[in-house]
């Protein structure tokens, strides 16, 4: 997730980047993972359309802010490069011509394939899958717009430094650049 406004936030949740480091600070949460810290956020903010959300991008926005992880940093330590671009037509129509814009690459930017892209669907998603021998995975999902629009966005998880997220998120924006 790229750095999370802390006015994005406070328009959201009517509850400013202060008010809510400081409700954090009181609970401890510097000492918290990342699930116990959505837990508080979660409750405190029960009451918005989309809580989960927002109480996920609060729990973010404090690591971030208290240095407990950088922008593009998971939970878990890891780095994820993340890509996405609006598209016109269905979600099958897209699946379809993604899968064969990527074809059957035997490697991802120089680092080979463990296993073949996959693909899969769900009323309200299309994904395209493949994990990288590194230990990585790319998951690309496809979601309606409108009934003409789509988005393809890609997230490649598991990745083991900044530098390596933002070589795979500047590959991830070109190959989408060159994606119609």
């Amino acid at each position: 997730m790229a750095q999370m406004s802390w006015d994005a936030i406070e328009k959201a949740t009517g509850t400013s980047g202060e008010a809510w480091c400081a409700l954090l600070d009181e609970r401890g949460a510097a000492q918290l993972n990342h699930t116990a810290i959505a837990a508080i956020t979660t409750e405190a903010i029960a009451d918005i359309a989309s809580a989960g959300w927002w109480a996920q991008a609060v729990a973010i926005a404090y690591e971030q802010d208290r240095g407990l992880r950088v922008v593009g940093q998971t939970h878990d330590g890891a780095f994820a490069a993340n890509a996405s671009k609006t598209v016109p037509g269905t979600m099958d129509e897209v699946l379809e011509r993604w899968s064969a814009y990527m074809g059957e690459p035997s490697d991802l930017n120089g680092v080979p394939l463990d296993r073949a892209p996959s693909t899969s669907a769900t009323e309200k998603w299309r994904y395209w899958r493949c994990t990288l021998v590194n230990g990585s995975k790319v998951n690309g999902t496809i979601n309606a717009k409108s009934p003409e629009k789509v988005t393809m966005a890609i997230q490649h998880a598991d990745l083991s430094s900044l530098e390596e997220r933002d070589d795979w998120r500047d590959f991830w924006k070109a190959t989408l650049k060159g994606f119609a």
